[in-house]
């Protein structure tokens, strides 16, 4: 062994080379390697129940939700554009010079009108549905009636008047002690008259989907009829209050 490298004489020894080489080679598995391993299955797990989920939520949905959800956001997806389209020929028609302030002080007060309609502060008339809702057992609750403007909300309606309130993003519906319901604290009595501006053949199935407003209300004890009339006039409105603390900035 003139280079210093000893080699072994005898095939016992030379096996004996090979085994500890195998040892030394193979995986040593840790207890930090095994947590991270069982971390990552378990993590694997959740994410396959939550997508199971997600599924299923959707396999459970009928036919009329998924063709409301489906139209809706067809819906809204249009209005968006329309929307935009309008505002991005104002905006090219004022920067070209072609627009005069006739023009624009147009515009604005047509976006005035739309802002006051949404704010409440102003009536409003169109197409919709007048909904009645009977209460003979006075059984029909505040969140019950809730449920039936959120449902009118997601279906697409602009103005909605409940009894001789305007509903707006701030309107509460509540009971008082002896269990009669006020809508920002103004006693409403059945039958309870809900007239809605938006379009009616969006907003009726809404309310009738199996498990929804029109069955919660039958659970209460009332009943829920639905007209769509060519022209629903709302004629309540709501103070906005003066700003206190703000100034318009010029």
């Amino acid at each position: 062994m003139s280079d210093g490298t000893r080699i072994p004489e005898s095939p016992e020894q030379q096996k004996a080379v090979w085994h500890r080489l195998r040892d030394t080679l193979r995986p040593q598995a840790t207890w930090s390697q095994l947590i991270v391993g069982l971390l990552c299955v378990l993590l694997g797990l959740a994410i396959a129940a939550q997508l199971r989920q997600t599924d299923d939520s959707l396999e459970g949905a009928s036919q009329q939700e998924l063709l409301r959800l489906l139209d809706e956001s067809g819906r809204h997806a249009a209005g968006l554009e329309v929307e935009n389209a309008e505002l991005d020929r104002t905006l090219e028609s004022l920067r070209s010079g072609q627009g005069d302030d006739a023009e624009a002080r147009t515009a604005a007060e047509e976006r005035l009108a739309n802002l006051e309609i949404i704010a409440g502060t102003s009536p409003a008339h169109g197409r919709g549905i007048v909904v009645s809702i009977a209460d003979p057992a006075s059984g029909v609750r505040a969140s019950t009636l809730l449920g039936v403007i959120q449902e009118l909300r997601n279906a697409g309606a602009e103005v909605i008047q409940l009894g001789t309130v305007r509903v707006v993003a701030s309107t509460s519906i509540t009971t008082d002690p002896s269990g009669r319901l006020l809508v920002d604290g103004t006693v409403i009595a059945a039958p309870y008259t809900v007239r809605v501006i938006g379009d009616p053949e969006v907003m009726e199935p809404a309310l009738r989907i199996p498990g929804g407003a029109a069955d919660s209300v039958a659970a209460d004890g009332g009943t829920l009829a639905i007209a769509a009339e060519q022209d629903v006039e709302v004629t309540a409105t709501v103070e906005l209050d003066e700003p206190e603390h703000s100034e318009v900035v010029k």
